[in-house]
C-alpha cells in the first residue's frame, strides 16, 4: 500500500469529525461520493442516506446539538488498487441544552465500516455502515434549543 493512500484515507476520517463538529456540513463533499450509500445504526436511531444528501441529513440531526466530539481512533485501512477498505472505532459525545440552560449528554460508542474509490478527487467513502450500539445518555428529537451554527464559539476562531 502507497503511504499516500492510507494518508489520504485516515484524513478522511479527520474531515468527516470536524464537518460534523464544527457544523461544517459542506465539508462532507470531501467525505462522501455522491453516490455513496450511507447506513447508520446509533443506539436505536436508524437512518440511510446518500453522500449527496449527507450534509442535510447531518444538519438536522445535529442542529439538536450544542457541541459535539467524534473521537475515531486510527483506522485499519486495506487499499486493493483503486478501492479499499477502512474500519475505525468511534466514541462520540452530544451535548443538548434544555430552554433553561441545563446541558445533557449522549454518549456513543462504535464502529465505521466504510468502503472507499479513488475518484478523479481523491479517495471518497462509497459505502457506510456505522453500529454504535453502547451508548449513555438520550438523544432528545424535542424539547431543547437549536443551533444551526457553532454556539460554544466563534466560526472565525477555527482555522
Amino acid at each position: 500500500m502507497d503511504h499516500a493512500d492510507y494518508i489520504a484515507i485516515s484524513h478522511n476520517y479527520a474531515i468527516y469529525a470536524r464537518a460534523l463538529d464544527e457544523k461544517r456540513f459542506g465539508y462532507l463533499e470531501q467525505v462522501f461520493a455522491p453516490t455513496a450509500a450511507l447506513h447508520y445504526e446509533v443506539s436505536g436511531h436508524v437512518f440511510d442516506c446518500t453522500g449527496a444528501e449527507a450534509a442535510n441529513a447531518f444538519s438536522r440531526f445535529l442542529d439538536l446539538c450544542y457541541w459535539t466530539n467524534h473521537v475515531i481512533a486510527n483506522p485499519m485501512i486495506e487499499v486493493h488498487g483503486k478501492s479499499a477498505h477502512g474500519s475505525a472505532r468511534v466514541i462520540a459525545t452530544h451535548l443538548q441544552r434544555l430552554p433553561e440552560g441545563t446541558m445533557t449528554r449522549w454518549e456513543v460508542r462504535g464502529s465505521y465500516h466504510d468502503t472507499f474509490a479513488m475518484t478523479p478527487v481523491g479517495w471518497r467513502i462509497v459505502r457506510r455502515h456505522c453500529v454504535c450500539v453502547d451508548s449513555i445518555g438520550e438523544f432528545r428529537s424535542e424539547g431543547v434549543e437549536r443551533f444551526p451554527a457553532l454556539a460554544w464559539t466563534q466560526a472565525t476562531a477555527l482555522a
